[in-house]
């Protein structure tokens, strides 16, 4: 299964990116926005993690827009973040259609129980 992970501090990135591939996830990184809807629409990924504080898109435009394509829509997507920890960013996400929203620090196991089950749920027909 294909995870994009984005993230714009690229380190947290890189570590987050090789946590998904010892898990067995083939995983494509970005690190703005842009590249997260580009890579989103390239590469097919069954699940986003985003990051909400993003350089030039912030990640619920980003979750909004993806949602809104029809060649995305079906893409599960985890919000994960240090810094928005409060209820109304978990609302948003949730009005946004995000499957999760995860704080750092996050334990791999949970982290990977998300995304396992994000993974399912975007690879499910859609309801009639």
């Amino acid at each position: 299964m294909r995870i994009l992970a984005v993230d714009d501090n690229e380190v947290h990135c890189y570590a987050l990116g090789k946590t998904l591939q010892q898990a067995g996830f083939e995983v494509v990184r970005a690190h703005t926005g842009h590249d997260a809807l580009r890579a989103a629409r390239s590469e097919k990924p069954q699940v986003v993690l985003l990051d909400i504080g993003l350089p030039d898109v912030n990640g619920f435009e980003v979750c909004s827009l993806l949602k809104s394509d029809p060649t995305t829509s079906n893409i599960s997507i985890v919000f994960h973040t240090a810094s928005h920890r409060n209820m109304a960013s978990r609302q948003r996400a949730e009005s946004l259609g995000a499957m999760a929203f995860l704080t750092y620090p996050v334990e791999t196991d949970q982290l990977l129980m998300v995304v396992r089950s994000a993974a399912q749920q975007a690879n499910r027909p859609e309801s009639l």
